[in-house]
């Protein structure tokens, strides 16, 4: 008998058990195929970086995904228990005893959930050795992807399964006995429109409120006024969530009311016999339309998050190295002996002397060392090397620095530079950059290109020079040489020991590597070497690429089905609405256009609101000059819109063929 009345349930709404059912499995596969990295034996012997961290960052995000995948599931779940409610008090009524009924339900979702873990499972088995080979591409390693699924695997896969299908089935229970509880006589409350009018009013307070308040966190992230971005970041926070939620309570259901007694429109073409229909659709769904809206915003400025720190990434290795390989004075002897071993073939090679004193910012009076670099030698540099910095004539001064900005300055809204130098006049410059023509690593402190007067005047405690080549077919060092050359890698540097002014500052190239109140050391990178570097950025950005690809197409998918799930189960009061329609002379044409209509503006208003908030992003990122996140911000929101029109086209395909059949 249970299993006849649950069979029954199942083919009733056997479209949207369907999708649910491989919304869940689809997530279930991800989150065993993430686990099944972790300990990955291709993975650790293959990927250096992989036993030290990714590993663990792997298994982070496997934890952080089933927890979502666990929301989902408690979520959604309990719509299908709304939507049996008659079912199940017609049971109570013919006088099967409430445990029974109660129990109906527990199977049902023991049931559902225990096939999507079994279809996850099997997902994870067929497409492991697929995803490690996507993951091995994307990160640039050279290596056949090993399939291995051990039993520690499977039995905590197995005890997840089992530990979540009981408490999911116990949820749905309680779900079930409340539903049996509520007096059945009792209408359900709909709030008045004198308290979802105000409701709405405060939400559209609350929501432009949020757009101002993000106009003027766009100066204060700018200016980098911490203390009032954060208070600022805090009340968009609950301006957004709170605002945009009252915005769909209050303010869309009286919008409609005030359009259904407008003749023009709720009486103009098919709206005169579905308005209410729509209206009441869309008034049921404000809670869904709401959850949409908020995880497809955190989607879209989690994208616009993960772009930028993937072009950070490239953008500090182009600066930590834009020669194929580099060195100094200390080691350029054996790379020029490896290179004659090796037939390397030479295309451009380069030579700069540089001078390093004493020098002290103007604004914290920090001391640190200063490389001078003449304006002669630094034109005579490549021309991709020099292109991200501001331009100079012969006659001015460019201090290059870390980073986008230049911390440390009490700088103008100009950006102008002070720097003090010891035995040479003060230098005050706006010409500031962040492009160090033989690398970031190769030194510490400041690099400031000087006019050739000054430079030639200029009395260094500490003279080095610098070599940079670029090669035909690479630099062909072996890793015996490389290694070698590791070892000379951080070996030298410059001490500074304090005085009480600048003058008696004392500069030495004899460190002990110790530092202490009155004395800072600073090494340096005695070479760097291009290829070695962009392993590791591909390794670690190919990764962010896999793990973020994987996020943002379970969660679009998670997201698609929600609102697919709420569209196709309608209740019977809804079902009869539309069987009278079409009793009364309305054709299926006509309907399928009520369908697609509530369809496009269940799918529309979300994302517009979604893009609205997350353009947030934007003023958070402004601060960094050299990376405009406008256009790709752009692309980021077109690519996902596009993604999920696709699933709202599906889902009215699949709504109107589950209507068509209850027509027919």
């Amino acid at each position: 008998m249970f299993l006849k009345i649950i069979r029954r349930s199942f083919y009733n709404m056997k479209d949207s058990y369907l999708i649910y059912i491989l919304s869940c499995s689809f997530a279930v596969g991800m989150f065993s195929i993430l686990l099944s990295l972790v300990d990955n034996p291709r993975l650790k012997s293959g990927i250096s970086s992989w036993s030290a961290s990714l590993n663990n960052i792997t298994l982070g995000f496997s934890v952080l995904f089933i927890f979502c995948v666990f929301v989902y599931m408690g979520f959604v779940g309990g719509f299908f228990i709304k939507q049996q409610t008659n079912e199940f008090k017609t049971f109570e009524k013919f006088g099967m005893s409430r445990w029974t009924v109660i129990v109906i339900g527990f199977i049902q979702t023991f049931v559902v959930q225990l096939i999507s873990w079994l279809i996850g499972i099997i997902i994870a088995l067929i497409f492991q050795k697929f995803f490690g080979m996507l993951l091995l591409y994307l990160m640039g390693v050279k290596t056949g992807f090993m399939f291995r699924f051990t039993g520690n695997i499977f039995s905590m896969l197995w005890q997840i399964c089992l530990y979540s299908t009981i408490v999911f089935s116990i949820m749905n229970s309680f779900r079930v006995r409340r539903l049996l509880k509520k007096n059945k006589d009792k209408s359900e409350r709909t709030p008045r429109w004198y308290i979802r009018l105000p409701g709405g009013i405060v939400g559209i307070l609350l929501f432009i409120s949020g757009i101002l308040v993000t106009v003027i966190l766009f100066g204060d992230v700018k200016d980098s006024n911490q203390t009032a971005a954060v208070a600022e970041l805090s009340f968009l926070f609950v301006a957004y969530l709170a605002g945009t939620y009252l915005m769909y309570y209050g303010f869309l259901p009286s919008f409609l009311t005030i359009l259904q007694h407008t003749k023009k429109i709720a009486y103009a073409g098919i709206n005169m016999f579905s308005f209410k229909y729509f209206k009441e659709r869309l008034t049921k769904n404000v809670s869904i339309l709401w959850f949409i809206t908020e995880l497809s915003s955190l989607a879209l400025i989690l994208l616009s998050f993960c772009y930028f720190g993937y072009k950070s990434i490239y953008t500090n290795y182009a600066y930590a190295h834009p020669f194929e390989l580099t060195a100094n004075q200390k080691t350029v002897d054996p790379i020029k002996k490896y290179l004659k071993e090796n037939k390397s073939q030479i295309t451009r090679s380069y030579k700069t002397t540089v001078k390093t004193t004493v020098i002290q910012r103007g604004s914290n009076n920090e001391m640190l060392p200063g490389t001078f670099i003449s304006y002669s030698d630094y034109q005579k540099l490549p021309k991709s090397n020099i292109a991200r910095n501001p331009r100079i004539t012969k006659k001015e001064f460019l201090v290059l620095d870390f980073g986008y900005t230049v911390p440390g300055y009490a700088s103008d809204k100009s950006n102008t530079a002070v720097v003090k130098v010891k035995n040479a006049k003060t230098i005050k410059t706006n010409k500031i950059g962040s492009a160090f023509p033989y690398g970031s690593t190769m030194y510490q402190g400041l690099m400031i290109v000087a006019p050739d007067k000054y430079y030639q005047k200029l009395k260094p405690e500490v003279r080095n020079t610098f070599y940079g080549w670029f090669f035909k077919d690479g630099d062909r060092l072996t890793h015996k040489q490389y290694e070698k050359l590791n070892k000379q890698e951080y070996t030298s540097g410059v001490q500074i020991k304090k005085a009480a002014n600048l003058a008696d500052t004392k500069m030495t190239t004899d460190t002990d590597r110790r530092n202490s109140s009155d004395t800072s050391v600073y090494m340096d990178s005695n070479f760097s070497r291009q290829k070695n570097a962009k392993v590791q950025v591909n390794q670690i950005s190919g990764f962010g690429i896999f793990i973020v690809a994987m996020f943002s197409v379970s969660l679009l998918i998670a997201l698609g089905s929600v609102l697919t799930l709420r569209l196709l189960l309608r209740d019977d009061s809804e079902w009869k609405q539309l069987k009278t329609l079409n009793k009364i002379g309305v054709s299926k044409s006509e309907i399928k256009e009520i369908v697609k209509k509530e369809t496009i503006y269940s799918f529309v208003i979300p994302i517009i609101f979604a893009v609205l908030q997350s353009y947030i992003v934007i003023a958070l990122l402004d601060r960094y000059p050299k990376t405009t996140m406008v256009i790709p911000f752009i692309l980021i929101n077109l690519g996902y819109i596009a993604l999920y029109g696709i699933i709202g086209f599906v889902t009215y395909l699949i709504s109107w063929r589950s209507v068509n059949q209850k027509l027919s």
